[in-house]
C-alpha cells in the first residue's frame, strides 16, 4: 500500500489533517489508528462518558510511575483508543489559549504562530451555535453550544464568585479570560464533537482510513521517512511524508521506537539511533488538578441523581428520543479562572462540579454499587466510585514549572511508556496551589453557594494549617488531562527542540508531528481546541510545501 501522505494516528488532530488534507482530490491520503472506529453510542452520547473513561476497548489506560511529590501515588490518564482519539474521552470544554500563549510562541522564535496568526485557524475550525462575534467561527466542523447542563447549583456558583470579588464574563473565548462564567461545549444536538465526528462525517474516496491497526515504528531509508510498519509487519508507505498524530505520551514513544529520540536512552533498550534527538520525550507538561470535595444533602440539585434507575433510564431515554435533556450536556458547565498578577494571563482554572466523584482510577477498587445504581453509575461521570451528592472544586494549575519525562520501558511496542509527569517538584507550583486553595474557599465560604453544601470532606475537613493544605494537595492531586510538549517545536538555537515551526522533524525528512506533543509550552486553558487549530494549519503548512 502506498499513499502520497500517510497519518499515524487518528486522534484530535489526526483526523482535522486528514480531512483536510484530503480536500485535494490529486492526493492520496492514509490515516491509520490503533483504536475502533469511534462511533460507538457512548462516544456520542456526552453523558456517556463514563462508559469510555477506564473502559480499555476505549481508553489506552495509561498509569504514571510513582509521584515522588503526590505521596508516591500512581495517576490514571485516560486517552481515548478509537478515531478521534482523546475527544472521546475528554470534558468537551472549549476553551482556546489566551492570547500571550500564543504571542509568546512567536517570541521564542515560531514565526507563523503567534495569536494573530492562529486565530484565522480557530476561526475555521469552529462552528459556534450561540456566538456571533469576531472571536468565533460560525461555519467550522467543530460545532460548539454554550454548556447544557447549566442549573441552579452552576449559577449559585458564579454568584458567589462574584460576591468574593471575580469578575462575571460572557465569553471565555473574548476578549477577556479573567473571572467566572458559563463554558462553552463540544457538543451538537447531543451528540459529542469528537474529531472524527466533526471532521469525517463523510470520507472523501481519496481519504483511506485503516482502523485496528497498532504501528510499530516509523519507517526510514537515507534519512527519510518512507512509510510506518505495523506490528503485524504490515508496511504502509508515504511518497511525500508521514505525519505522526500519537498525541503526548504515543507520539514520543513511536519516535524512539523507530530510533529518533535520546541516543543514550534509546541504546539502552537496544534501538539503533537514527537521529539524536534529547528533546523527544522530554518536557512533558500537564495542568495539575487540585480537588476539595464539598458534601450536601440537597441531591435535587447534583448530577449524581442521574445515578439512579428511573432517572437513568428517563435520562437514556430522552437522549434516544431526539438527543434531548442532561444526556446531551457535558459533565463541567461553570469554569472559574484566577490570576494572581496579570489578568491577562490567569494562573488557576477552576472546574466546579455539582456532584462527588472520584476521577484519579488509580485511587483504590472500584465500589459497588446497588442494585438501582449499575445502569446509571457510569452515567455523567468518569470514575470507580458512585457519586454523590455536593460540589466538587478542581483547581488546575494552567502553567507548572514542574516538567516531567516520558520514556521507553521497553522496546516492545505494545507496552506502555514510563510516564513521569513529575509534578510539584517545583516548590512555585505548590505555593501557587494552597493560595488558590485560600481563593476558592473564600468562594465557597459565600451564603449563595454556601447554603447548598454541609462542609468539606474527606482530607480537607480539617485541613486548616499550611501543612495540612499541603498534605491535601499531594493526597487528591491529579491529571488535568492536558499533556502536552513531549516533541516541541522550537527555534534553531534551542537544542531541546523536537520540531521546527512547521512540524517538520529535525533531522529526519518528510516526517512531521502534529498533536499536543508539538507544543512548545503548556497553554491557559483545555487542550482540544488549540490541537485541533494546529491540525488546521499544519494542513495549510503541508499544502503549501507539497
Amino acid at each position: 500500500m502506498s499513499y502520497d501522505y500517510v497519518i499515524a494516528g487518528g486522534g484530535s488532530a489526526g483526523c482535522v489533517l486528514a480531512a483536510r488534507l484530503a480536500e485535494n482530490p490529486d492526493l492520496t491520503i492514509c490515516l491509520v489508528e490503533a483504536g475502533g472506529h469511534g462511533k460507538e453510542f457512548f462516544i456520542r452520547m456526552p453523558a456517556g462518558n463514563g462508559f469510555v473513561f477506564g473502559n480499555p476497548k476505549l481508553d489506552w489506560g495509561y498509569v504514571t510511575v510513582p509521584q515522588k511529590y503526590l505521596d508516591d501515588r500512581q495517576i490514571y490518564f485516560a486517552r481515548g483508543k478509537a478515531l478521534g482519539g482523546t475527544s472521546i474521552v475528554n470534558g468537551m470544554i472549549y476553551m482556546r489559549g489566551v492570547a500571550a500563549d500564543y504571542d509568546h510562541w512567536r517570541q521564542i522564535g515560531l514565526e507563523g504562530w503567534g495569536y494573530d496568526d492562529v486565530m484565522p485557524y480557530f476561526l475555521r475550525s469552529e462552528g459556534a451555535r450561540d456566538r456571533r462575534d469576531d472571536y468565533h467561527g460560525i461555519d467550522g466542523p467543530l460545532k460548539t453550544e454554550a454548556a447544557r447542563n447549566f442549573g441552579i447549583i452552576d449559577q449559585a456558583f458564579i454568584d458567589a464568585a462574584v460576591a468574593a470579588g471575580h469578575q462575571h464574563i460572557e465569553d471565555f473565548n473574548g476578549a477577556r479570560r479573567t473571572g467566572v462564567s458559563r463554558a462553552d461545549s463540544t457538543v451538537h444536538k447531543g451528540v459529542r464533537q469528537s474529531s472524527a465526528i466533526a471532521y469525517l462525517k463523510n470520507p472523501p474516496k481519496n481519504l483511506t482510513i485503516l482502523t485496528g491497526k497498532h504501528i510499530a515504528k516509523i519507517e526510514i531509508e537515507n534519512n527519510r521517512a518512507v512509510g510506518i510498519e505495523t506490528i503485524t509487519g504490515e508496511t504502509i508507505r508515504a511518497a511525500r511524508e508521514v505525519i505522526v498524530c500519537q498525541g503526548a505520551f504515543a507520539t514520543p514513544q513511536l519516535l524512539m521506537l523507530s530510533g529518533i529520540g535520546p541516543a543514550d536512552h534509546l541504546k539502552s533498550q537496544g534501538i539503533k539511533p537514527l537521529a539524536d534527538l534529547p528533546g523527544v520525550g522530554a518536557h512533558l507538561a500537564d495542568h495539575v488538578d487540585v480537588s476539595i470535595q464539598y458534601a450536601s444533602d440537597e441531591i435535587k440539585y447534583s448530577h449524581a441523581k442521574h445515578q439512579r434507575l428511573d432517572m437513568a433510564a428517563m435520562l437514556m431515554a430522552k437522549w434516544l428520543w431526539n438527543g434531548s435533556g442532561p444526556g446531551g450536556g457535558s459533565l463541567f458547565s461553570v469554569v472559574l479562572f484566577h490570576a494572581f498578577d496579570d489578568v491577562s494571563l490567569p494562573e488557576l482554572e477552576v472546574f466546579m462540579t455539582p456532584m462527588i466523584i472520584d476521577e484519579n482510577l488509580g485511587n483504590g477498587d472500584k465500589e459497588n454499587a446497588p442494585l438501582l445504581q449499575k445502569l446509571g453509575r457510569k452515567l455523567l461521570v468518569r470514575g470507580r466510585k458512585i457519586a454523590r451528592p455536593g460540589v466538587q472544586i478542581d483547581i488546575n494549575q494552567e502553567r507548572p514549572r514542574s516538567l516531567g519525562t516520558v520514556r521507553l520501558a521497553s522496546s516492545n511496542p505494545l507496552e506502555h511508556p514510563l510516564i513521569d509527569p513529575n509534578y510539584l517538584s517545583d516548590a512555585n507550583d505548590l505555593d501557587q496551589l494552597v493560595r488558590g486553595v485560600d481563593v476558592m474557599r473564600e468562594v465557597m465560604a459565600q451564603p449563595q453557594i454556601a447554603s447548598y453544601v454541609t462542609g468539606e470532606v474527606g482530607v480537607w475537613a480539617n485541613a486548616r494549617s499550611r501543612d495540612e493544605i499541603i498534605s491535601a494537595i499531594k493526597q487528591t492531586a491529579y491529571t488535568g488531562h492536558h499533556p502536552c510538549g513531549t516533541a516541541k517545536m522550537g527555534a534553531d538555537h534551542d537544542n531541546m527542540a523536537v520540531l521546527d515551526s512547521k512540524l517538520n522533524l529535525r533531522g529526519i525528512d518528510g516526517l512531521r508531528v502534529c498533536d499536543a506533543s508539538a507544543m512548545p509550552t503548556q497553554i491557559t486553558g483545555n487542550l482540544y481546541a488549540t490541537v485541533v487549530m494546529m491540525a488546521e494549519k499544519a494542513a495549510d503548512m503541508i499544502k503549501q510545501s507539497a
